[in-house]
């Protein structure tokens, strides 16, 4: 995996906003095969009449999307917004036909990732897990097809208050995008999935990056023997596999590649002291 560096205004527009489009990541080619694999997997989905279609299972196994695992474009950006003690906790093909805006009744699902907000509260929440949202087509403007974000609700310590009679807060984000461009998130901003008034079928694959000690979704466990003899060390860290049966190998050296990327990229983080002196 590339080093990327993380830029000063990225990081402050990400702290300040809690989301971030980086341009051009993925070239045309790129776009084109991921497009035709997740055409492919789409194709057998169910999606009894619904305009909203969602895949997870099965999608690292394929070879075309191991590319995603450890992007250069993405994966050190994540590092450099959270530390290298990450791994892959979810992935998603998700496509949404066209809508009738006539006919469509406006839905929203207003809500933070990760599922913590039920056991801690909205108060005071951490930042501990990013998805990395890959755009396959474009979403020239507003109801396209691109999530919609609430606008600075990741520092929000209460629920997100929605005026009566609407399905909206007041302040809502709807990332201007085109295809090879990439969404970053993280998990405490209020989001939702957008109508698309658009002539198109839009289409995104998410990678969702946590903190190591978050389980991961069960459909990431288990990976056949054949998809983990091709994975880097790096790639194994981030799908959970151990690099070695060597008991000798410090937990460290067996599970955290990351580490020794970060360190040597001069990204690692400040350690946190656990007393000081008073």
């Amino acid at each position: 995996m590339d080093f990327v560096k993380l830029s000063d205004e990225q990081r402050e527009f990400f702290d300040a906003e809690g989301y971030l489009v980086v341009e051009d990541v993925l070239g045309a080619e790129e776009v084109a095969r991921l497009t035709e694999a997740c055409d492919e997997m789409m194709a057998s989905y169910d999606d009894r009449g619904r305009a909203y279609k969602q895949f997870r299972d099965g999608i690292v196994e394929k070879p075309v999307f191991r590319s995603l695992i450890a992007h250069s474009g993405t994966v050190p950006l994540v590092i450099q917004l959270l530390s290298p003690d990450i791994h892959l906790q979810n992935t998603a093909i998700i496509y949404k036909d066209p809508e009738d805006a006539e006919t469509t009744e406006p839905m929203r699902t207003w809500h933070r990732d990760i599922g913590i907000t039920q056991e801690i509260g909205h108060a005071y929440q951490p930042r501990v897990g990013i998805k990395v949202c890959y755009c396959l087509t474009n979403f020239p403007g507003p109801d396209s097809g691109i999530t919609r974000f609430a606008r600075r609700s990741h520092v929000l310590n209460e629920p997100l208050g929605i005026p009566r009679g609407e399905v909206d807060p007041l302040e809502v984000v709807q990332p201007v995008c085109k295809a090879g461009d990439v969404l970053f998130f993280e998990n405490r901003i209020f989001h939702t999935k957008s109508p698309n008034l658009s002539q198109r079928t839009s289409k995104v694959v998410i990678f969702g990056y946590s903190y190591n000690w978050m389980r991961n979704g069960f459909y990431l466990e288990n990976l056949d023997d054949d998809v983990i003899a091709a994975l880097s060390d790096i790639e194994k860290q981030l799908l959970d596999v151990p690099l070695s049966d060597n008991p000798n190998l410090s937990a460290r050296a067996n599970t955290y590649p990351l580490t020794d990327w970060a360190e040597e990229h001069g990204v690692t983080p400040e350690q946190v002291p656990w007393t000081v002196e008073v």
